[in-house]
């Protein structure tokens, strides 16, 4: 079982922040994930909702914001003043913290206007030689694009959660390498999605025991909001 840090070490941390993200690959996960929009000026911009409204201190919508006034922002304050001053992150900077010590499940929300946002991320990942480890995962929008622009850069579907059959067919069309599956999937998919050699995520569990048992059921890779706690548990396995 692989353990992939939602948002960095999100329960302790601000979530899609370099702390967070610092935080879980000190504790040595094997993969972090975090989400990505594109500014107003071009900047791939490392944020979950649309808006800036519930993690930070300022309002607006990401892709109507410039990166400039992104950077201003206080993304840890809603955690508590000990958090205050901690900034969201762009994609360069998690990419430069991360480099080749962590897989990266790279969530992006929106392709873009012209897919410009795939074509940045993929470059990013080109130029830094992490093909080997970094995935974009998406809706049908999001994989349609990517294996347009750059066909090499490894997918995960996470189209059609809420019928996990035809997300498997979903992963197959768009030509993924793997897909995320929701807690709800039953064993016949996940056999199905192994037969067909996709690598199956799961979003999410943060209990050891839950998170073991979908383990044995076939689950490659755990999605966690407390990755300490299943790292510790890992560990004594």
């Amino acid at each position: 079982m692989k353990i992939c840090a939602h948002r960095g070490l999100s329960h302790a941390c601000p979530e899609n922040t370099v702390r967070a993200f610092g935080a879980a690959i000190a504790l040595g996960v094997d993969e972090i994930e975090f989400d990505l929009w594109l500014s107003a000026d071009g900047v791939p911009v490392v944020c979950h909702d649309p808006m800036v409204n519930r993690t930070t201190d300022g309002q607006g919508v990401v892709t109507e914001m410039t990166w400039a006034d992104i950077q201003k922002l206080d993304a840890g304050i809603q955690t508590g003043e000990l958090w205050a001053g901690v900034r969201i992150p762009c994609l360069a900077q998690v990419l430069e913290l991360a480099g080749h010590h962590v897989g990266l499940n790279i969530h992006i929300k929106s392709p873009g206007s012209g897919n410009r946002l795939i074509g940045l991320v993929c470059g990013e990942i080109r130029k830094r030689g992490l093909l080997d480890r970094a995935y974009i995962a998406g809706m049908d929008d999001v994989l349609g694009a990517s294996r347009e622009v750059y066909a090499s850069v490894m997918r995960c579907c996470l189209a059609g959660q809420n019928t996990p059959d035809i997300q498997v067919d979903l992963a197959i069309k768009y030509e993924c390498q793997r897909l995320q599956f929701r807690r709800e999937v039953p064993n016949e998919a996940i056999q199905r999605a192994g037969e067909k050699g996709l690598i199956c995520n799961l979003f999410w569990s943060d209990e050891p025991g839950d998170a073991f048992d979908y383990a044995r059921r076939g689950i490659d890779v755990i999605l966690t909001n407390r990755a300490n706690v299943l790292m510790t548990e890992k560990k004594d396995e």
